[in-house]
C-alpha cells in the first residue's frame, strides 16, 4: 500500500510540473513578455530533465497545438531550458570513441561552426568590395554548408526513427520541422547571392546562423542526452551503418565505430517479415504487391539473364514502345531482335558482361516522343555479373516541365 501511495505523489508532482511547464508556453505562445515567463520558469523549477521537455511537447501535440506552433517555439523552449536541463545519465565513454554517431554529429558541429566563420569573413569583403573572386570563394564555402543537409538527413532517417519506436514522438516532429526551416533559409541565403540580391542577405545569413547554432544546443544538450538514455548499442550500430549510407556533413568519420563485445556478434535483423512475403535488404512485399508495383513504374522493364535468356518483363506503360509478348520469354536475346539489330545487341551485351562498361543509354525522338533506352549491368556483391536490365521510357512530359510544383492539384 505504501508503495502504491509513493507512486500516486511521484505521479502528482509531476503531473503538476507538467501543468506549469504547459502553461508557462502557452502564455509564451500567447505573445506574453518573455523575460516575465523566464522569471517564473526559475521560481518553479530548479531543473528540468529532458525526458519533461518531450512530455510537454507531445501533450501540446495532443491537444490540438500544431507542430508549427511549437516550432516556433522551440527555439525559446532551448533557451528557456539551457540552464536547466538535466538528463537521467551521462553519455557513455563509448560514444566518445571515433566512427561513434554521437562523436560524428558533434565533429560535424565544429565543422559547420568553422565553415559559418570563413563565410562571416568571407561575406563582410564581399559586401564592402563585390569582387568576382570574392563571390566565387563565398560560393564555395556556402556549397560546403550545405553539408548540414545530411547531418540533418541522418538524424532525421537513421535516429528519430528508433526515437519513435520508443515512444518519443514530438521531438521527432518538431525537430524536423525546425531542420526544414533551417533548410529554407539556406537556400534563400544561396540565391540571394547567386543572384547578387545584397540588401538583406546580412540580415538572412545572420539568423541562419542563429538558427544554425540554436540546434547545435538542441542536438548535443537535449537531443543526444535523451535518446542515451533509451538507445542500445545495437541501435547506435543501426545509426552508424545507415549513417554510411546517407552521407557525411564537411568532415568524414576517422575511423569506423567498433564496439568490444563480450559474446557473440549478433546477427542482422528487418524484424518479422510477415508470412507470405519476399523478404528485401530494405523491407519485404507480397508477390501480388510487387507485380503492382514493378507494372506501376513509367518504365517498359525487361531482364535477360548471365546466359542471354529473356527472363521477364513488366507489364508496364499502356502505350508500348518496344513490344513485349510472353512467347519471348526463355528465348536467346539474340532471337527477340530484328536482324539489323544483332550486331548491336551482341556487342552491347558483350561489353557489359565483360565489365567494359556498366551502363548504357540512347534517346531519340520518334512519332511525338522522345524515347529514352538504358541499359544497366545486374552485378551481385561480388561483382558476378548477373544479367542486363533494359529500361525504356517515354519522357517527353518530363522533358516539358519548367519552374516548380511543390504543392498537391486541385
Amino acid at each position: 500500500m505504501g508503495g502504491s501511495n509513493t507512486k500516486g505523489a511521484r505521479e502528482e508532482e509531476m503531473e503538476r510540473r507538467q501543468g506549469l511547464l504547459k502553461d508557462l508556453i502557452l502564455r509564451l505562445h500567447a505573445g506574453e513578455d518573455y523575460e516575465q515567463i523566464k522569471k517564473e520558469f526559475k521560481e518553479h523549477f530548479a531543473t528540468v530533465s529532458a525526458l519533461e521537455i518531450s512530455m510537454m511537447e507531445r501533450r501540446l501535440i495532443e491537444q490540438g497545438i500544431a507542430v508549427e506552433d511549437i516550432q516556433r517555439l522551440c527555439s525559446i523552449h532551448a533557451a528557456l531550458f539551457a540552464d536547466a536541463v538535466t538528463f537521467a545519465q551521462t553519455i557513455s565513454s563509448e560514444s566518445e570513441k571515433p566512427g561513434h554517431p554521437i562523436r560524428v554529429l558533434k565533429e560535424e558541429n565544429v565543422a559547420l561552426e568553422a565553415t559559418f566563420d570563413r563565410i562571416t569573413r568571407l561575406l563582410e569583403s564581399y559586401l564592402e568590395q563585390p569582387d568576382p573572386d570574392l563571390k566565387a570563394g563565398l560560393l564555395k564555402q556556402v556549397d560546403l554548408l550545405w553539408g548540414f543537409d545530411k547531418h540533418y538527413a541522418r538524424k532525421e532517417y537513421a535516429i528519430f526513427p528508433i526515437m519513435e519506436r520508443y515512444g518519443m514522438t514530438a521531438p521527432p516532429k518538431v525537430m524536423w520541422g525546425v531542420d526544414d526551416e533551417i533548410r529554407g533559409l539556406y537556400k534563400k541565403l544561396r540565391q540571394m547571392l547567386e543572384t547578387a540580391q545584397l540588401d538583406n542577405i546580412k540580415i538572412i545569413f545572420e539568423t541562419l546562423r542563429q538558427e544554425m547554432k540554436e540546434m547545435f544546443i538542441k542536438e548535443e544538450d537535449i537531443l543526444l542526452p535523451m535518446v542515451s538514455d533509451s538507445f542500445t548499442e545495437e541501435d547506435w550500430l543501426k545509426v552508424a551503418d545507415e549513417s554510411e549510407e546517407i552521407g557525411y556533413c564537411i568532415v568524414h568519420p576517422e575511423a569506423e565505430w567498433k564496439p568490444e563485445r563480450v559474446g557473440p556478434e549478433p546477427t542482422e535483423e528487418m524484424g518479422t517479415v510477415p508470412e507470405g512475403n519476399l523478404a528485401f535488404g530494405t523491407g519485404y512485399l507480397t508477390m501480388k504487391e510487387l507485380e503492382n508495383l514493378l507494372n506501376a513504374l513509367p518504365l517498359e522493364l525487361t531482364f535477360i539473364d548471365a546466359e542471354d535468356t529473356v527472363k521477364y518483363y513488366n507489364n508496364g506503360p499502356e502505350e508500348k514502345i518496344f513490344m513485349r509478348t510472353k512467347s519471348a520469354l526463355g528465348r536467346h536475346a539474340e532471337n527477340c531482335h530484328p536482324p539489323k539489330s544483332v550486331a548491336f545487341m551482341k556487342q552491347l551485351v558483350a561489353d557489359l558482361k565483360s565489365g567494359k562498361k556498366d551502363k548504357e543509354m540512347m534517346w531519340y525522338e520518334e512519332f511525338g516522343k522522345f524515347v529514352v533506352v538504358t541499359y544497366l549491368a545486374l552485378r551481385d556483391e561480388n561483382g558476378v555479373y548477373l544479367g542486363t536490365l533494359e529500361y525504356v521510357q517515354d519522357a517527353k512530359s518530363i522533358r516539358e516541365l519548367t519552374g516548380a510544383k511543390r504543392k498537391l492539384s486541385d
